[in-house]
């Protein structure tokens, strides 16, 4: 029997917002989006509550190629993190579409040299067969193909237990063979820190590029003096679910700008106006 098992009555409110699991003979239908009259928001991830938090980096998974890694690998550099299930009526497989289009509007950090990507299955059914069909389905191409992994848990208590550190909520029910779970993108620290969560949707790719910057926590190589001003002119909007500008620190900028500008003209014109002129002569004088 599956775990995380909600009543029937609970499920029937809000199965239309979830992927269904078909049938065993059936195949997946990728990219088909279930009707739904009900609020998104049911299913969200109480963020100021855990960020912060760190999956265990021992952690065990199996890649798309059936290779045993350890989360802990993904880490030194940024991480998206997105949690869904393979055999997905449709929801899911549109979640990575959306990271995927996202992505491709982040221009000044790349996958690969600046961040990593993995999608990872909470459902313990999932194997190689159902997540090679799903990555497959997707169509990735270029850096998010050759750098976006696509995993499972090797165990269950790792499953059970490390989604519960995020705060990440998804349950089972067999009358409606559906899954209910949040549709979001999880930005890591390069430590391992969860930073912020984001939510299909509702956000464009400069929020997931300020969410990546923001989960550099300030490791910003000498070159990146401009990502790094980027970083300070925006801050995250519980309210708005996104990244909005700063306006007290973008006027802040701009005075301290403005300052320096006048310092640095004011030098320049009194070095410019107490130069020595030529007299008649010959001989020099300090001009006035």
């Amino acid at each position: 029997m599956r775990t995380f098992i909600l009543s029937s009555a609970a499920c029937l409110v809000v199965a239309t917002l979830t992927c269904a699991i078909l049938a065993d003979d059936a195949h997946a239908q990728y990219f088909r989006k279930p009707a739904s009259d009900l609020d998104p928001h049911i299913m969200l991830i109480d963020e100021e509550a855990v960020l912060g938090a760190k999956i265990d980096g021992q952690t065990l998974l199996i890649d798309q190629n059936g290779k045993e890694f350890r989360w802990a690998e993904m880490l030194g550099k940024p991480t998206i993190l997105v949690l869904a299930y393979y055999t997905c009526d449709g929801s899911c497989s549109l979640i990575n579409a959306s990271l995927a289009g996202l992505l491709n509007d982040v221009k000044i950090v790349a996958p690969g040299p600046d961040f990593r990507i993995l999608t990872l299955s909470f459902d313990r059914h999932d194997n190689l067969a159902t997540t090679g069909a799903f990555r497959k389905h997707l169509d990735l191409v270029g850096p998010l193909n050759d750098h976006w992994t696509f995993a499972t848990f090797k165990s269950e208590a790792d499953l059970a237990a490390q989604t519960e550190k995020i705060g990440f909520k998804f349950f089972w029910s067999p009358e409606d063979r559906v899954f209910l779970h949040p549709g979001a993108f999880l930005f890591f620290s390069p430590e391992g820190r969860l930073i912020r969560v984001l939510y299909q949707g509702s956000v464009s790719g400069r929020d997931v590029e300020l969410a990546l910057l923001d989960a550099k926590q300030g490791q910003f190589r000498p070159g990146e003096v401009i990502n790094f001003a980027l970083s300070l002119c925006y801050s995250y909007s519980y309210q708005d679910g996104k990244y909005v500008l700063s306006i007290p620190i973008v006027i802040g900028l701009g005075a301290l700008g403005i300052g320096l500008a006048t310092l640095f003209g004011s030098m320049l014109f009194y070095k410019f106006s107490t130069r020595t002129k030529p007299t008649k002569d010959g001989s020099h004088a300090e001009a006035a």
